[in-house]
């Protein structure tokens, strides 16, 4: 199979992405609780015996990365060091800085609680040609005995890569800042944007919690380098200039999932 390196070296930047919280389904969750995932969950997720669903709507799919950390309390191998699950509950709500987005993750999933532990976190926007990714990352679940999402992904071609929490912009090489904070950790190679993200606080959702973040960075895939490099120069530049919106030819939308079988 070929790998999902071999991609339109094209790189827009994110510029306008729609989103919204009533169209999607955390389909990490459904493992993480043991229940498999037939269309019927999608249908019955947003509604009950009087109401019915709300149509499905075309969204985008990102995965959210975020660095796992190691306690006695872990019930993984010590060798984990990242979650990554699947979420198209994402959109920004405000527009002046600070840039703030409201994300949506699903209870009782290991990605969950590593961002909420670690308060730093990379979503992902994937391409139409990672769609292969969703049922690894989204249709199983990080607390999962004897499977490793990283492997799953190395088995379709897919080799995670490094991303450091603070991007150095005088270098732009993706190496850190030289922050004894700053944290690396993987994301997945050759997505059409990377935005990282900073918690800021976390609300009740009913199955899942609405956590509001802070944009403190964007990033873009370098093909030639193969790895991820700022989206903006030091003084604030966009790197190659101003690019069109994202739409289903350079991003993955959940209307290509339905049409897959996917979902």
């Amino acid at each position: 199979m070929k790998s999902l390196l071999e991609h339109r070296c094209h790189v827009p930047l994110l510029l306008t992405v729609a989103s919204s919280f009533c169209t999607a389904v955390d389909w990490e969750a459904a493992a993480s609780s043991h229940r498999s995932f037939p269309s019927a969950v999608a249908a019955t997720a947003f509604a009950s015996p009087s109401i019915p669903p709300p149509p499905p709507l075309s969204m985008p799919v990102w995965s959210l990365s975020s660095p796992l950390s190691r306690t006695s309390e872990d019930e993984k191998p010590d060798d984990i060091e990242t979650s990554m699950n699947i979420v198209t509950f994402a959109t920004a709500v405000s527009v002046a800085p600070p840039k703030i987005w409201a994300v949506s993750l699903y209870t009782n999933t290991l990605t969950r609680r590593a961002f909420l532990d670690s308060k730093i976190g990379v979503l992902q926007l994937l391409r139409p040609n990672q769609s292969s990714l969703v049922p690894i990352l989204g249709k199983r679940s990080g607390y999962e005995d004897d499977y490793s999402k990283v492997e799953a992904c190395r088995s379709i071609g897919c080799e995670l890569v490094p991303y450091c929490s603070q991007i150095d912009h005088d270098d732009g090489n993706g190496g850190g800042g030289g922050d004894d904070d700053a944290i690396t950790f993987d994301v997945l190679p050759g997505c059409a944007a990377y935005v990282q993200l900073k918690l800021l606080s976390c609300h009740d959702a009913g199955d899942h919690d609405v956590v509001l973040c802070e944009v403190v960075d964007t990033a873009q895939w370098d093909c030639d380098k193969e790895r991820v490099v700022p989206a903006a120069s030091s003084d604030g530049v966009v790197v190659g200039g101003p690019t069109a919106a994202l739409d289903p030819t350079t991003a993955l939308y959940t209307g290509q999932l339905r049409a897959e079988g996917i979902i």
